[in-house]
């Protein structure tokens, strides 16, 4: 198991030859990718965590002048 800001995630070796496999787990929601070295699996990895949490972090905001009330 590993850490990458503060969210744990696995990187094992699958059963072909050159297939490494990861996954996180961000906000309850399971992400996984595979690639084909370890050091691959673990950029791709840190990138989707990186791109999870940059979703929790973005908030919408209506256009000026636009209201949410009927």
């Amino acid at each position: 198991m590993m850490k990458y800001r503060d969210i744990e995630y696995t990187v094992v070796q699958g059963i072909g030859r050159h297939l490494w496999k990861w996954s996180a787990s961000v906000a309850d929601v399971v992400i996984t990718g595979q690639a084909h070295s370890k050091s691959a699996a673990v950029v791709e990895a840190e990138k989707a965590i990186d791109r999870a949490l940059a979703l929790k972090t973005v908030r919408l905001v209506p256009p000026k002048g636009e209201t949410n009330m009927p």
